[in-house]
């Protein structure tokens, strides 16, 4: 048994990472209302998002990459192609579809015409500019030209069409959760010991899942990443491994998340309903915080959010029973 769960904050600097379509020549970025806590109580404001769809899909494309560049070649036609939405395999057990596919093991599906579906083990939330500070966004102007072959620019009109499209910066706040306990396991019988993949293809799914989150939070995410790779450095990280059910931590949003999240963790270990924890952390703040909080064999400080995950990945093939 074996539950992921991570929260944090991360620098991402002049992203378009998701866009909500053209309105004639200008692209604009997906936007939401949030509330945030103020002096004087509460106050709405609109901001720039990022979709836990645009991170859960790249999150899903590294995944793939990981196990195949290692060897494991259990994915269907589509997912290994990036091409990721509902099931195209023909089964009318959910069982068949785990067997068959990573991707849909972990990140869910639906077979609408014979109605077999599973939910996502692994599950983002949308990433928010931070409580106390939002994200500033501008349109950079953009052209496109077209030439003849001897390189001179047509008189046609649509021979230099101009556009734009907006770009923002933030401190960004992010929460994902991993039940890597079902790996391998339909969630539909997930008790039935006939229905349960070997232990070498279940640690190296859950492994390499825990693995792939590193090169989302090193900026592999988001549109237009041919020209915009989002300049991203993730300040602060906590990932919780467990043997134990665990709640969710406090999202990255808000701007007391690690107390908050430290608390929890606290509560839930000095109660007895976690005896098998391990907390991997980057950055100064938290490392403080979580080492004053938690018993000392339990806190693990890390240099890089890639140390982070790596020592995380171990500890949850470990684990997985």
């Amino acid at each position: 048994m074996v539950y992921v769960r991570v929260t944090g904050r991360a620098v991402i600097n002049v992203h378009t990472a998701n866009a909500e379509g053209a309105v004639g020549n200008y692209m604009g970025l997906a936007k939401m209302f949030l509330i945030r806590r103020t002096s004087d109580g509460y106050s709405v404001t609109e901001d720039v998002v990022i979709s836990g769809n645009m991170l859960k899909h790249w999150h899903a494309v590294r995944f793939v990459e990981k196990l195949k560049e290692n060897g494991y070649d259990k994915l269907c036609d589509y997912c290994k192609r990036f091409v990721m939405y509902r099931s195209t395999m023909n089964y009318n057990d959910e069982f068949d579809f785990v067997k068959a596919c990573a991707v849909e093991d972990l990140h869910g599906f639906l077979q609408p015409q014979n109605q077999v579906r599973r939910e996502s083990l692994v599950k983002f939330s949308f990433a928010l500019p931070v409580e106390e500070l939002k994200a500033e966004y501008a349109a950079v102007t953009h052209n496109r030209v077209v030439t003849t072959p001897e390189g001179r620019i047509p008189k046609e009109e649509q021979a230099m069409m101009v556009f734009k499209r907006e770009y923002a910066s933030g401190l960004y706040g992010f929460l994902c959760t991993m039940d890597l306990a079902y790996v391998g396991k339909p969630l539909s019988d997930p008790e039935n010991p006939e229905k349960k993949l070997p232990s070498n293809e279940r640690k190296t799914r859950a492994k390499y899942s825990v693995i792939a989150l590193a090169d989302v939070l090193t900026g592999r995410f988001g549109a237009s990443s041919s020209r915009a790779i989002p300049i991203i450095k993730t300040t602060e990280l906590v990932c919780a491994v467990s043997k134990q059910p665990l709640p969710n931590l406090i999202h990255g949003f808000y701007m007391d998340y690690l107390e908050e999240s430290a608390k929890l963790l606290s509560t839930i270990v000095k109660a007895g309903y976690v005896k098998d924890l391990k907390v991997f952390i980057v950055g100064e703040k938290p490392a403080k915080i979580f080492t004053e909080a938690l018993p000392n064999d339990t806190v693990v400080k890390c240099g890089t959010v890639v140390e982070a995950l790596i020592k995380a990945s171990e500890v949850a093939e470990q684990w997985l029973t």
